[in-house]
């Protein structure tokens, strides 16, 4: 789509607000709702100006002088310059449109910390070196009825993943998902109830290179907005609940040669029908686990899912159709062969997440990494070999950090705001009473 498509949808649907959409560090989508006219224009030639300093802001709005210049820069502008391609019409919200940007300085280069210039860049490196990433999220979430400040119900009762009876109990919001990100520009391949109380499971079509990560953003800011029209709460939070199901966010993809568009993750010569590409990509995975988890699991809360016997990883493995595994190879091969990497919590920022994901396995191509002998028909969680997961998002952080090879790819100036965001996050956390401990302590002592 180019400018004078955007001009001709904008009249054609009596389009009256234009928002221009960004994801940033505290995974918060931001926007700025621009007036149809003035986007036309003034915002759709030149961009709109944005505060830098809301980049240096956590998830609770708290600005952390470590992730930016700090006061002595003086917070000045940044530029959104949008990106054409990513136009839609919004069909759930009256007589809007929907646009993402990427962020420039007002010189006119893209800023670095920004998490779709970070994706961008690691996508680069694969180009260099040949490649074309193909990819998708395949989101877990639950929906809730708002019912008073105690909790909240679920809008479907048991562990009934699947069931036709109980989808058909909430069939309208599996239609509303269905039809409006269809609208969007998002097909969905595959939607249902999960193992968890009011928790769904929605797969959609794959992506090439950024727009990826682009279905994954919009796909998330769709569903909140939908249901909390219909007064319900949607949360992609990776445990919401204590004692149920964590939401996840398998990530499935593969790399294609550029010029001969030919899946490089398949050998029809190997046993397996993988690569020696695939099998160096993997290892890359497996060796930046731990410094993954950092861009997968990015809250204190995503540590909740990590655990053995729950269908999440808990240690660095990969395996032949094993789902104990971190990293699954399905049973497609030919053009459909590909990775599903389940470390990634369904709070990631799939901007993150997808650069951290592809920057390690390019990290094991060029550097030939030995892949271990897969996982078939075993207990991943019994390995006691196998190396653990981080268990808290303070020991994925050091993991990060002292990971040059994938600080490097994804940008030290990246790395230190990111880290300096999340510590700070994790710092209110560890100051924070919870309700465990007032209620196991309270009388007892």
């Amino acid at each position: 789509m180019d400018p004078q498509d955007i001009i001709r949808l904008i009249d054609e649907r009596h389009i009256e607000v234009v928002r221009v959409v960004f994801n940033d560090n505290a995974n918060v989508a931001r926007s700025r709702n621009i007036p149809a006219k003035y986007f036309r224009d003034v915002v759709l030639p030149n961009g709109v100006q944005y505060p830098s300093a809301m980049l240096s802001v956590d998830t609770a709005a708290n600005f952390v002088v470590a992730a930016g210049a700090g006061f002595q820069g003086g917070y000045g502008s940044w530029l959104l310059k949008i990106d054409p391609e990513t136009f839609t019409v919004i069909p759930w919200a009256k007589n809007s449109a929907r646009v993402l940007a990427d962020l420039y300085t007002l010189d006119g280069e893209p800023v670095s910390i920004a998490p779709r210039t970070v994706f961008r860049r690691v996508l680069g490196e694969l180009e260099r070196d040949g490649y074309q990433a193909l990819g998708a999220a395949e989101l877990e979430f639950y929906i809730f009825k708002q019912y008073d400040t105690a909790g909240y119900e679920p809008t479907w009762t048991g562990l009934q993943c699947y069931s036709e009876v109980k989808q058909g109990e909430v069939d309208e919001l599996l239609y509303a998902i269905v039809t409006n990100l269809r609208d969007v520009g998002i097909d969905v391949e595959a939607a249902n109830t999960e193992y968890g109380p009011g928790q769904f499971e929605v797969s959609i079509n794959p992506g090439w290179g950024i727009s990826q990560a682009d279905r994954a953003f919009t796909f998330k800011a769709a569903i909140k907005e939908m249901m909390q029209q219909r007064g319900l709460l949607a949360t992609f939070m990776t445990k919401p609940l204590n004692g149920r199901s964590g939401s996840g966010s398998h990530f499935h993809h593969s790399l294609y040669d550029k010029v001969t568009g030919r899946n490089v993750f398949y050998d029809a010569s190997d046993p397996d029908g993988l690569s020696q590409t695939v099998k160096h990509f993997i290892a890359g995975q497996l060796a930046h686990a731990r410094a993954l988890s950092a861009l997968a699991n990015p809250t204190v809360n995503s540590y909740r899912r990590l655990r053995p016997y729950t269908f999440a990883p808990s240690n660095v493995t990969w395996g032949l159709e094993n789902r104990m595994c971190m990293i699954r190879v399905p049973g497609a091969r030919g053009q459909g062969t590909h990775l599903e990497n389940r470390l990634p919590g369904a709070d990631m920022n799939p901007y993150l997440m997808m650069a951290a994901m592809y920057a390690a396995g390019l990290d094991g191509i060029r550097r030939e990494l030995p892949c271990p002998p897969p996982i078939v028909d075993q207990d991943a969680y019994a390995l006691v070999d196998a190396e653990p997961l981080p268990r808290s998002l303070g020991e994925a952080l050091d993991a990060l950090n002292q990971d040059e090879p994938l600080v490097d790819l994804l940008g030290p100036e990246f790395v230190k705001s990111y880290t300096a965001l999340k510590r700070h996050e994790l710092q209110r956390f560890e100051d924070h009473v919870t309700d465990w401990e007032i209620d196991e302590y309270r009388e007892l002592f």
